[in-house]
């Protein structure tokens, strides 16, 4: 199964760049391949929300949860229902060099038809791009 792994600093304490990043509708104009993104319900420690994005002309639509561990400034996301096969990953928020790295990590498998074999680089291709780009637009919302 391919997995994708993003990571960047962000100069902002560890507890802030986390908040930020909870904030999923609030990521939403940093996300350029996400045309909507709606939280469906949100406890505080698991919320549920809709996606969808364009891949090469394809929509491709998923719910996504995620497990909010505000002790451990950790995540854990999953893909209950949508397109992709299966959906999952991690994002760790830990101190370093006065500042914040996250590590973004996703495991994937989306096999669509138009998703044939061929194709299958392209999409891990812009899978990654989508975890860097989703890690810079956190960067560049901390920063604002």
């Amino acid at each position: 199964m391919p997995t994708v792994r993003a990571e960047i600093h962000i100069p902002k304490p560890p507890a802030e760049v986390y908040a930020a990043a909870k904030d999923l509708e609030g990521l939403k104009p940093y996300l350029k391949d996400v045309e909507t993104l709606k939280v469906l319900e949100d406890d505080g420690r698991t919320s549920r929300s809709e996606w969808v994005a364009s891949a090469m002309g394809k929509k491709v639509r998923w719910v996504e949860v995620e497990e909010w561990d505000d002790a451990g400034l950790r995540n854990r996301f999953y893909s209950p229902e949508g397109d992709f096969d299966r959906y999952e990953g991690t994002w760790v928020f830990e101190a370093a060099e006065g500042g914040t790295r996250v590590t973004l990590t996703i495991e994937y498998e989306l096999n669509l038809p138009i998703f044939g074999g061929l194709l299958q680089k392209l999409v891990k291709k812009l899978m990654q791009e989508n975890a860097e780009s989703f890690l810079e637009g956190l960067k560049e919302r901390c920063l604002a």
